[in-house]
C-alpha cells in the first residue's frame, strides 16, 4: 500500500507539471485589481473599498438558501420582508422589493405588472434596451417620445414635457408611460412635472432610476422619482452604491399597482434560487447609507464641485453641468457624475479613454464621440480624486490637431413607421442584407449609434432610404452603430 502512495504521489507531481491548472475569468479579474487601475467606473464599493471586512470574511459562509430562519425571497415573512421595509422607509417609497437579476428583471416585472398585449405605452425612445425587451415581452404597442439631443456634445438629454402632453391626449388609449431618470450620464428632466402630468390623464409612470438610487440619501442631489410620486420606480443598487453587482431595488409608490401581479412577475423573472449574497448586500448597502453614508455621499458631492471646477480650468476640456440646465429639456443633474467632453483636444472620447488607462490608469466608466464619463460614489476620497484630476490634465499632453465630425439635426430622420408589433418583429425568420438593399424592408435589430444612443431602428420598423442614407453618414464617419455589421443588416422576411 506505502508503494502505490508513493507512485500515487509523483505522479501528481508529475500531472501538475504538465497540466497547468487555470481559471482564466478568475484570473483576469486578478490581474485588474493588482495593476493598480483605478476605477471610475461601477460598481460603487469601487473593489470593496468600504466594504465591512467582517461580511467580507464571512461571505461563502452566508451563501445559503431557504432554509428555516433565512426566509424566501419568493415569499418573505421573515428577515427579507423585514429589511425591504427597511429599505422602502429608507428611499422613501410605499414598499420594496429586492432584485438579484439586475435592474432589468425589474423593469421587465413592472412592464408585465401594467400592460398586456396590444396596450398602447409611451417609450421614451433613448430607453435602456431592457425596456425595449420589455416591450417584446409584454407585446405592448410603443408610442415612442424622442428625447432631445445637445448636438454640441452629442448626448440624448431630456424630454419635452408638451410633447409628453400632446402624446397622452392624441392617444386616448395609453397605459402607461416608461422614462429614463437620470439618463447615463445624471442629467434630469424635472420629475415633479412628469409624475404630476401622467397622473392627470390617469396613467401610470415607470421609472427606470437605475443611475439615481443614492437620490434619496441627500438634498443636494436630484429628487428621487419615489419622493416625486411616480408609481414604480427601479434602481441599480450597485451602480451608485455600495453593493455587489447585480444587486437592485423596485419601489412601488402609489395604490395604481396590483401588487399580487407584480410578485408573481417578479417570481417569473427572477431566479428561484436567489442569491443571499446579492440581498444582504442590498440590506448592507442601505444600513451604511443611513448611518455614515450621507456624511461621505456629502464628501463626495463637495469633492465632485471642486473638481469639476478645476477641469473646467483645462484648456480644450470642459465639463458638462450647470450650461446645460434649463436646456434639452434639463431640470437637474447628478453632480457626482463628470461628463468631460475632450473634443477640444482634438481627440474623440473613446481615444482618451484608451490613453486614461494606458498612460494614466485610470479607467472611466464608459466614453463615447466627444466624451469621457467618470462615476463618482462614496467610496471616492482625495487622493483618488487628485489622480484623476492629473490625469484629465495629462491628456493635454497628447492633443490632438484633428477636428471631430458635427453631429447636427440636419438629415436627422423621424422615427420611422411601426409595420408590426417589436414581439411579432423578433418571431419572424430573418435575412441578413446590405443596408442599401434594405430599403422598404422590416427591421429585425435595433440599431443605435453611439452616441447619442437613440435608437434609429426598432424590431418592426419600416427601413426608408432617408434613414440608409444616415446610417451610413455615421458609419462612415467613425460613428459605432450596433445592430450594423459590415454595413448589413437583419430584416425580417
Amino acid at each position: 500500500m506505502a508503494i502505490i502512495r508513493g507512485v500515487w504521489y509523483y505522479i501528481c507531481i508529475i500531472r501538475e507539471k504538465v497540466i497547468k491548472l487555470s481559471a482564466p475569468l478568475y484570473e483576469a479579474l486578478l490581474k485588474y485589481v493588482k495593476d493598480g487601475t483605478i476605477p471610475y467606473h461601477m460598481p460603487g464599493h469601487k473593489e470593496g473599498k468600504i466594504i465591512s471586512r467582517k461580511y467580507i470574511e464571512n461571505i461563502a459562509k452566508i451563501d445559503l438558501t431557504e432554509v428555516p430562519g433565512t426566509d424566501n425571497l419568493h415569499d418573505p415573512h421573515g428577515p427579507i420582508l423585514e429589511a425591504e421595509r427597511l429599505a422602502a422607509k429608507a428611499f422613501g417609497a410605499k414598499s420594496s422589493f429586492f432584485l438579484v437579476n439586475g435592474t432589468t428583471c425589474g423593469i421587465y416585472a413592472a412592464m408585465s405588472a401594467v400592460l398586456n398585449d396590444g396596450d398602447m405605452v409611451v417609450v421614451q425612445r433613448n430607453s435602456h434596451k431592457s425596456v425595449y425587451n420589455g416591450l417584446i415581452l409584454t407585446g405592448a404597442i410603443p408610442i415612442y417620445l424622442k428625447p432631445i439631443i445637445d448636438y454640441e456634445d452629442a448626448i440624448a438629454m431630456g424630454i419635452s414635457i408638451d410633447e409628453l402632453e400632446k402624446l397622452l391626449k392624441e392617444y386616448k388609449d395609453i397605459k402607461a408611460v416608461v422614462i429614463t431618470y437620470p439618463n447615463y450620464y445624471g442629467f434630469c428632466v424635472d420629475i415633479n412635472k412628469v409624475v404630476d402630468l401622467v397622473h392627470k390623464y390617469g396613467k401610470i409612470l415607470i421609472v427606470d432610476e437605475a443611475h439615481g438610487a443614492h437620490f434619496a440619501f441627500s438634498d443636494r442631489l436630484p429628487l428621487s422619482a419615489s419622493k416625486a410620486g411616480a408609481d414604480i420606480v427601479i434602481e441599480s443598487i450597485h451602480k451608485t452604491l455600495p453593493a455587489f453587482t447585480q444587486s437592485s431595488i423596485l419601489h412601488v409608490n402609489t395604490d395604481r399597482i396590483d401588487i399580487d401581479k407584480l410578485r408573481f412577475y417578479l417570481s417569473l423573472y427572477q431566479s428561484t434560487s436567489p442569491s443571499y449574497i446579492l440581498m444582504t448586500s442590498i440590506d448592507l448597502a442601505r444600513d451604511f447609507m443611513e448611518s455614515e453614508g450621507k456624511a461621505m455621499l456629502d464628501r463626495c458631492i463637495n469633492l465632485s464641485a471642486n473638481a469639476r471646477g478645476i477641469i473646467n480650468e483645462i484648456d480644450g476640456v470642459r465639463c458638462i453641468g450647470d450650461d446645460v440646465i434649463g436646456k434639452y429639456g434639463i431640470y437637474d443633474y447628478d453632480a457626482t457624475k463628470l461628463t468631460i467632453n475632450v473634443s477640444g483636444l482634438g481627440m474623440s472620447g473613446s481615444v482618451a479613454e484608451i490613453i486614461l488607462r494606458e498612460k494614466f490608469n485610470i479607467q472611466m466608466e464608459m466614453s463615447d464621440y466627444r466624451n469621457v464619463l467618470a462615476i463618482m460614489t462614496v467610496a471616492d476620497d482625495e487622493t483618488s480624486f487628485g489622480k484623476l484630476i492629473e490625469s484629465i490634465k495629462g491628456l493635454l499632453k497628447y492633443k490632438r490637431h484633428e477636428k471631430l465630425s458635427s453631429l447636427d439635426a440636419n438629415g436627422y430622420p423621424d422615427i420611422p413607421e411601426m409595420a408590426m408589433k417589436p414581439k411579432d418583429a423578433v418571431n419572424k425568420e430573418y435575412g441578413r442584407v446590405s443596408i442599401d438593399d434594405a430599403v422598404g424592408m422590416v427591421s429585425l435589430d435595433y440599431v443605435i449609434p453611439y452616441p447619442p444612443g437613440v435608437p434609429l431602428l426598432c424590431p418592426g420598423e419600416l427601413i426608408k432610404k432617408d434613414m440608409v442614407q444616415y446610417i451610413k453618414l455615421l458609419y462612415n464617419i467613425g460613428i459605432k452603430i450596433i445592430g450594423i455589421d459590415n454595413l448589413k443588416i437583419r430584416v425580417c422576411k
